[in-house]
């Protein structure tokens, strides 16, 4: 599980950016330690012909310890290659170790799916 350091007086920005004509749909949630089970901040869809788009989504103040999670599905033709950047800010700028690059391509039926678990500390 990846770590990023944050200032737990600050909301948390989430930015995904999508680099592919794939139609996405996507979840965020948020954990605070002691939360018996995740919250969702975000849910979006992407099904635009742009290239890039990008859906920035801010909740918290969030305290160490807590999580944020992701699952992004991506749709489209056969085989075909998608980028997702993700970037994880507070005040306007990115933190340290909060930038992530998903590369992948999706499966023969047109489908792929991309999460995981972000852990925030100080």
């Amino acid at each position: 599980m990846p770590a990023i350091k944050i200032d737990p007086a600050q909301p948390i920005t989430f930015a995904i950016t999508f680099h592919s004509p794939h139609v996405v749909a996507y979840r965020l949630w948020y954990k605070r330690p002691g939360d018996e089970k995740p919250s969702i901040f975000a849910t979006g869809t992407d099904d635009e012909t742009s290239n890039p788009s990008t859906h920035m989504h801010t909740v918290g103040p969030l305290p160490p310890g807590s999580e944020i999670r992701y699952l992004v599905w991506l749709s489209g033709n056969s085989h075909t290659a998608y980028r997702i950047e993700i970037e994880v800010l507070q005040n306007g700028r990115p933190l340290q170790d909060g930038a992530f690059s998903l590369r992948g391509t999706t499966d023969e039926d047109g489908f792929d799916q991309r999460k995981n678990t972000l852990e925030l500390t100080v």
